[in-house]
């Protein structure tokens, strides 16, 4: 019975292993789950989520013309592929990846599903060390071998000239934007999240 029960566990290890035929390729894996110096306490929790309901949500609820998203959601599988996404693309150029950096955001109005129009979002964007600065929002897709370029640089290219305010952290001189602008171009962030409450005009649920 014990020998089936310890074959059994390792089988059920193998199984949710990350990746059981290359272990020593996975970049998902983590050994380190001890409980983070970031977590938090109830405490802080709630007061940190009364000083957002009492102040940027209600003005974030005006502008969207009725109840704002007040959360976002990530499979577990999806934050563990996006890691390992922008991870091997990092290897590839032969670039530190330092971590990821979420930027507030929000649809425009004339998004083309009225649903998401004016509503809040979140941006995820991979981070690196450029000209000495770190954790810099930096696009590893177009970066050259160990020669990172900010995600500044290509998001200026989008940027509507007569409200040119869009600016995240760069520090390397505008080289894009005199450029036109192609049709689009692919990034390495990430969104498309679920939200909740859904995506809507009511505040009924």
């Amino acid at each position: 019975m014990k020998l089936n029960y310890f074959v059994f566990a390792l089988c059920i290890s193998v199984l949710f292993s990350c990746d059981p035929v290359k272990p020593k390729d996975c970049n998902s894996c983590y050994n380190n789950n001890e409980r983070p110096s970031t977590a938090l306490t109830y405490q802080e929790m709630a007061s940190m989520f009364e000083e957002y309901d009492n102040n940027q949500k209600k003005v974030l609820d005006e502008n969207a013309g009725g109840v704002e998203t007040i959360s976002m959601h990530y499979t577990i599988e999806q934050l563990k592929q996006y890691i390992a996404y922008i991870e091997r693309l990092s290897k590839e150029k032969d670039i530190p990846l330092e971590g990821i950096r979420i930027f507030s955001a929000a649809y425009p109005a004339n998004y083309k599903d009225e649903k998401l129009q004016k509503k809040q979002t979140l941006i995820l964007s991979p981070t690196t060390t450029i000209k000495g600065k770190k954790n810099v929002a930096y696009e590893p897709l177009y970066s050259d071998n160990g020669n990172p370029v900010a995600m500044q640089e290509f998001l200026n290219k989008f940027t509507n000239e007569n409200t040119r305010k869009v600016s995240r952290a760069s520090i390397l001189p505008n080289i894009f934007a005199r450029l036109s602008p192609p049709q689009d171009l692919e990034s390495s962030s990430a969104n498309r999240s679920n939200v909740y409450p859904p995506y809507h005009n009511s505040g009924n649920e």
